[in-house]
């Protein structure tokens, strides 16, 4: 039986994400796992107020763009062999939701890019690769 059965790969189309998204795979592959591509629209990002009438126009868009997303990540993996599936979600934080959705899938392992914070920045924000690896109750792979 494999050690690691089921992925978890935060993925938002950024350079960061296209790197993790390309370790998890190759990862997939080697230990012929599942792997699950989550996509999260963080809402407390949004600067429009939740009860404004364009909020609902905008998550609506935010999602279409989101399911776009995943749609060709999926079809990345699956090129390559990967059994993978696409998750988007809506959520405060990005970090607490990548967690979330690792405990309710019962995950082997998360991989998540970094964003390369510094100084001020990072310490005033923290990072989303940061904050999964300091509350993730399982192994994190943060890529580079």
């Amino acid at each position: 039986m494999s050690l690691i059965t089921k992925i978890l790969v935060g993925y938002d189309g950024s350079k960061a994400g296209d790197k993790a998204l390309d370790y998890a795979i190759n990862i997939a592959k080697s230990f012929n796992a599942r792997l699950y591509i989550l996509h999260v629209i963080e809402e407390g990002k949004i600067a429009i107020a939740p009860d404004s009438s364009m909020y609902p126009a905008l998550i609506d868009t935010m999602e279409r763009q989101g399911r776009d997303l995943l749609n060709k990540a999926v079809e990345r993996a699956k090129n390559q062999g990967v059994n993978a599936e696409g998750l988007l979600e809506v959520g405060t934080d990005a970090a607490e939701t990548i967690i979330n959705v690792a405990n309710n899938l019962n995950v082997d392992l998360i991989v998540v890019g970094s964003r390369g914070l510094k100084g001020l920045t990072r310490f005033l924000l923290g990072s989303v690769s940061e904050k999964v690896v300091r509350y993730a109750n399982r192994p994190v792979l943060v890529v580079h």
